[in-house]
């Protein structure tokens, strides 16, 4: 394995992750691999191809990735070839037969190809021991750039070649898309293998100011010299912004969906070799570029999503040297976004879900903790983050309140019970709220019951988010652990601020303890949903999260119009779910 990733790429020593996925296929398993953009997810998939007899068949979503994994695998005498739309007959046939004949090592194809009977049966005939499944998000429904074609060639690669083994990678994966992956693919656990999206070198700024073209002017003359890409929502977005740099006399090239092929594969080839040092774009750029040095991504607009932002900034400094990654909006993008939900040939199901990743989108936009730790928090809720301490939120002069005396009750009351108690008990525990879950487990009783009685919900709420985003604190699977530097705080060697929070700070926060989770009503309500989901044959999470039932069970709403206040509940879920659960709260609350 060694000896392959030298003699054919250079390298000396696996990336993290690398040798982990590939010793998973090795050992006969399906696997999942989830590695940040630029850290060699094409390896784990390239070197297990060498070592089987046969065709490593990749299924990949574009044409250009394509192209461009074929050809690298070509310049180092890897027999490799893909299929797409614009070929010849002739092509086509000359790679099929190489396919039947056994003379190729990887074939990369679009899902769509599938779609072809004599594909379908060149396939047949071939010895396709190994699949590989590139930018695998596409593969689930909940993932931010869903592409049904993926799903559906599923049941079809399991009946033309049912021994084969199946890899997925990809760099944007939420916990629920991962472990829908993994059941559409037959993944176990143990298969899996998920490292840090938190890249050290990448430099995240939010800034908020209304002259946008001005600052990106200013800070293009600033870092000249410097390749960067731009991106915009529209197209018309983008032609209006390289017009105004081309005003200033910054030479830039454009790229979208609406220009013609050629235009945009010779713009592509001046930006990545460097010919043109700026490219102007929409999202349809970036997908398979190989150019490491690109200094600095901006966005000129906000993203619909995480998952989309945190892919289009990960093709920043892929050479490991320090890159920046901006983000500039306004509230017409936010119009700009729920407009493209709106008018999206979805389920009304999916345009919720894709409105709550909306909302995450807009809360890092708005958020006054560190930018890196969000980013990390958001695909792995169980992960240890601490702060950056580089990003525009850690790097801010507003950081002012001091917070080590409050800090120091809240860790000494996990430190008492550590591993016990969930974000909600140390807000009730704090504030001195009399709830039954409080009362039952006798944490009244505690030292520090309502040392900070006077404070909000919101305002303890930020306190330990700041712990807790600044790794002072370690939540995971809804426990809050103690960690080492945890005690740097309670040994009295760091003082604590924050921004001020007491009057002013106005970040929506998710968890309310305006009255206590009822454990009996919220019992009912797992099984409700147990049996819906039974049902209607459908993930227990697609109904509501454990998240949603706990708010359920702690605010009761009793009417559609009180669920419609509750983050998570849309129109769809309003609609078909909602009453089974206003039944299960009515009737424990003594209506009916």
């Amino acid at each position: 394995m060694e000896a392959i990733l030298k003699e054919y790429f250079g390298y000396d020593t696996f990336r993290f992750g690398q040798e982990e996925i590939i010793n998973h296929v090795l050992e006969g398993k399906n696997a999942l691999g989830i590695l940040p953009t630029g850290s060699g997810k094409s390896l784990c998939y390239q070197i297990p191809g060498l070592m089987f007899e046969g065709t490593t068949l990749v299924i990949s979503p574009l044409i250009s990735l394509m192209q461009d994994q074929v050809d690298s695998l070509k310049r180092r005498g890897i027999k490799a070839e893909c299929i797409n739309s614009t070929m010849s007959k002739q092509e086509l046939k000359k790679v099929m037969t190489s396919l039947e004949e056994g003379q190729l090592q990887f074939l990369y194809v679009a899902p769509e190809r599938f779609n072809n009977e004599e594909f379908r049966i060149s396939l047949k005939q071939a010895s396709v021991p190994f699949i590989a499944f590139d930018e695998a998000h596409c593969i689930s429904k909940w993932g931010h750039d869903f592409r049904p074609s993926y799903q559906s060639i599923i049941p079809d690669l399991k009946a033309l070649l049912p021994d084969a083994l199946i890899l997925a990678v990809t760099a944007t994966a939420t916990e629920e898309v991962e472990e829908n992956i993994q059941e559409l693919l037959d993944i176990n656990n143990e298969a899996v293998t998920k490292t840090s999206v938190k890249r050290e070198n990448l430099k995240l700024m939010v800034n908020p100011t209304y002259q946008r073209e001005q600052f990106i002017l200013s800070y293009i003359k600033n870092h000249q010299d410097m390749s960067g890409i731009i991106y915009a929502s529209t197209r018309a977005e983008v032609e209006k912004l390289s017009d105004y740099l081309h005003e200033y006399k910054i030479e830039n090239v454009i790229y979208h969906g609406g220009l013609a092929k050629k235009e945009r594969s010779l713009n592509q080839e001046k930006f990545v070799s460097d010919q043109v040092k700026i490219v102007v774009a929409t999202n349809a750029f970036g997908m398979g570029i190989d150019k490491p040095d690109i200094r600095y991504i901006i966005h000129f607009n906000l993203t619909g999503d995480l998952e989309s932002y945190y892919q289009e900034i990960g093709r920043a400094g892929r050479d490991g040297l320090d890159s920046d990654c901006i983000l500039l909006s306004s509230q017409r993008d936010i119009n700009l976004q729920q407009f493209f939900i709106d008018r999206a040939t979805a389920s009304d199901q999916y345009k919720d879900h894709m409105r709550e990743k909306l909302d995450q989108m807009i809360q890092y936009n708005k958020t006054n903790k560190c930018l890196s730790s969000f980013i990390v928090k958001y695909f792995n809720q169980n992960e240890y983050v601490e702060e950056c301490g580089r990003c525009s939120s850690c790097l801010s002069e507003n950081r002012t309140e001091p917070m080590t005396s409050e800090a120091r009750l809240i860790l000494n009351l996990v430190k008492d019970l550590d591993g016990k108690l969930s974000k909600e008990h140390i807000i009730q525990v704090m504030r001195g709220e009399h709830a039954d879950n409080i009362m039952s487990r006798g944490l009244n009783k505690e030292e520090n019951f309502g040392v900070l009685d006077s404070y909000r919900t919101s305002e303890v709420n930020h306190l330990v988010e700041e712990l807790v985003m600044r790794g002072y604190l370690h939540y995971a699977n809804y426990r809050m652990h103690l960690v080492e530097k945890s005690f740097d705080v309670l040994n009295k060697k760091v003082k604590l601020y924050t921004v001020p929070y007491r009057k002013t700070y106005n970040e929506r926060v998710d968890v309310s303890t305006d009255s206590s989770l009822n454990e009996v009503l919220y019992s009912k309500l797992i099984d409700t949903r147990k049996n819906l989901a039974d049902r209607y044959k459908l993930d227990e999470d697609a109904i509501f999260t454990d998240q949603i039932l706990k708010e359920f069970a702690k605010k009761m709403p009793q009417t559609k119009q009180d669920m419609m206040h509750i983050q998570g509940v849309g129109n769809y879920k309003l609609k078909h779910y909602c009453p089974y659960f206003l039944e299960d709260i009515q009737e424990h609350a003594g209506i009916k």
